[in-house]
């Protein structure tokens, strides 16, 4: 799935919040009907969902129905620092247990199909870092939410979940991509 099908639902998010006088509730159920129907057409057209989208779901899920059962925005807003928590800590734990690093898996998966050339071909220890960098992002912006969810209004937050979550992911991204470049150049001048 591209960036833009993980960008969608918490665009339907802000649409419904904003469109209905900021009704927490009906986004909720917005978000969930459309990761759903994601998560339904992507198993029917490839046969399986990706893990990322899978673990999304289930806790958008939880998180959202407790939201909706019990009236109370704040386990929807929960979930962006349980989620993202649980991907840092997948991440470091795989890291830690001395597994092959996920990203690399990960990149291979989105990769395949989409460049001829192919991802470029990086020391392990280059896979490693890469690793950390995502594991700290994904608890950064955990940790980020929690500032929003206490600290600002609903209104607030829900232009943090679409733009700040967006911009953090995309400053990391970039980050990324300076260590790729970097790391690739160099190996380039040492076989040269």
């Amino acid at each position: 799935m591209g960036q833009f099908g993980y960008l969608f639902p918490a665009l339907v998010f802000f649409v419904v919040f904003f469109a209905t006088g900021k009704d927490f509730l009906l986004a909720t159920a917005a978000i969930m009907l459309v990761v759903t129907v994601q998560v339904i057409y992507i198993r029917l057209k490839k046969g399986t969902v990706e893990k990322k989208l899978f673990i999304t779901w289930l806790v958008l899920i939880l998180f959202g129905s407790i939201t909706l059962l019990l009236r109370d925005p704040i386990f929807l807003q929960w979930k962006v620092t349980v989620i993202n928590w649980l991907f840092s800590l997948l991440l470091l734990g795989n890291q830690l247990l001395k597994r092959p690093p996920i990203l690399k898996t990960f990149m291979r998966v989105v990769d395949s199909g989409e460049n001829k050339e192919g991802m470029p071909k990086l020391p392990e220890k280059a896979w490693i870092y890469m690793t950390y960098l995502w594991s700290f992002a994904f608890f950064f912006i955990g940790l980020i939410n929690l500032y929003f969810v206490f600290y600002q209004d609903e209104a607030t937050w829900v232009k943090f979940k679409l733009f700040g979550v967006l911009s953090i992911t995309l400053f990391f991204a970039f980050l990324n991509a300076i260590y790729v470049a970097k790391v690739t150049s160099h190996r380039v001048k040492n076989t040269s």
